[in-house]
């Protein structure tokens, strides 16, 4: 948004002042007065200001503020106490009354939104005052501050997941006697299975040997993923440690000779699935829309798009990309090792940095493929990994 102070109707009225050879600083200054609404141009200043700030931290973020700010301003709104600016001792009874209704990591965060709010509004924020502190020092004493953390999905179980996959794309054949019009609704169920799997297939391989976030994976548009001699490149536009957009590649190395690409080679099972895209579009591989989205919905039908949006170019959700990860989990056909509810998007990277970490990857490069900001966070998985390899209790003989 660009806010220009002086306008042409304006600079139209200085012209005569500001070229005579011996300009009259006072006219200038008069022309500007009488011609100038300083208010609205401040004003306009003021709204272009405001809009600059809200791209100061990301759209998941703000949302995330804002709907635990709104939690706040309920709870003090009950009780006939002042949200903004709220005293410490409001924020310390707010703790204390959510404290065994949310995680530590929930309650956190709507403090991170009460300071944010506080700052915004020019107030010092309650959060900083020695009794909201002891209060958060408690709180992670008393209930832990361990994240809940999803489920890693690795390699073995994406070799069955990916091989259950692949048999449900093999071409169908009618059974013997069946009418016209049963063949053909099987026929058509059997091709909305089909282009499923195939993107199921591709966004389980391709989320997991990049390591991607689901807001990553979601993200990616078709002209973001190149095949090349190598293997497979990855352009992550934007990300969580990425805010400024600045971008980043990752590579998907060939892990088999190219001509004998497996049902888990995710470069072939990203090239199955744009070709069935592109059929299903009714175009050629190469004419699909590079800045169109690289995974979209699918309906129960086998149709690109939802229900209430049959855009074939429409974006697959975050949400959708946990319900395609819990999904393929049940095809492991083991709720009891493998409970569905245990998965989300978040187990493709955690199964990445697990399964590297139990190969042996040295962190940096593990690092380098996650791209975690934090080495304490990339250590997590790495510690979880790292308990079994040469565990001392193998050799106790028990």
């Amino acid at each position: 948004m660009t806010v220009a102070l002086v306008s042409d109707d304006v600079l139209a009225g200085l012209l005569p002042a500001l070229l005579d050879d011996d300009p009259d600083e006072r006219a200038v200054t008069d022309t500007l007065l009488e011609r100038v609404d300083l208010t609205a141009e401040l004003g306009r200043l003021v709204d272009g200001l405001a809009e600059l700030l809200t791209h100061a931290r990301a759209a998941r973020t703000r949302r995330a503020y804002e709907s635990d700010l709104a939690h706040f301003t309920a709870w003090t709104s009950a009780h006939r106490l002042p949200a903004l600016p709220a005293d410490p001792q409001t924020v310390a009874l707010y703790l204390t009354a959510h404290q065994d209704q949310m995680r530590s990591a929930s309650l956190l965060r709507r403090l991170s939104a009460i300071a944010v709010a506080h700052r915004s509004a020019g107030h010092r924020s309650p959060t900083d005052h020695e009794l909201v502190r002891r209060a958060v020092t408690a709180l992670r004493r008393k209930h832990g501050t361990r994240p809940a953390a999803k489920a890693a999905l690795v390699t073995a179980q994406l070799t069955v997941i990916c091989t259950r996959l692949d048999e449900q794309t093999r071409p169908h054949s009618p059974e013997p006697g069946q009418s016209a019009r049963v063949a053909d609704r099987q026929a058509r169920k059997h091709a909305a299975a089909v282009l499923r799997a195939r993107r199921d297939r591709a966004l389980l391989l391709v989320g997991y040997a990049a390591a991607l976030r689901r807001s990553e994976l979601v993200g990616l548009n078709i002209g973001d993923l190149t095949e090349r001699a190598a293997g497979l490149s990855v352009f992550i536009a934007r990300s969580k440690t990425d805010q400024l957009g600045l971008g980043d590649f990752v590579g998907i190395a060939h892990g088999h000779p190219p001509d004998t690409c497996t049902a888990t080679c995710p470069i072939r099972a990203w090239r199955e699935w744009t070709e069935a895209l592109a059929r299903e579009i009714g175009i050629a591989v190469e004419d699909l829309p590079h800045d169109s989205p690289a995974f979209r919905p699918i309906t129960r039908h086998g149709r690109l798009g939802t229900p209430a949006d049959p855009d074939p170019h429409a974006r697959l959700t975050g949400q959708s990309v946990a319900l395609i990860v819990k999904q393929a989990v049940e095809l492991l056909e083991d709720p009891k090792r493998f409970p569905a509810v245990q998965y989300a998007g978040h187990s493709l990277r955690a199964g990445f940095a697990t399964q590297a970490a139990a190969a042996g990857v040295p962190l940096d490069r593990i690092m380098r493929q996650t791209r975690h900001s934090s080495i304490a966070v990339a250590l997590r998985y790495i510690r979880e990994a790292d308990v079994w390899r040469d565990n001392p209790t193998a050799s106790l003989g028990l």
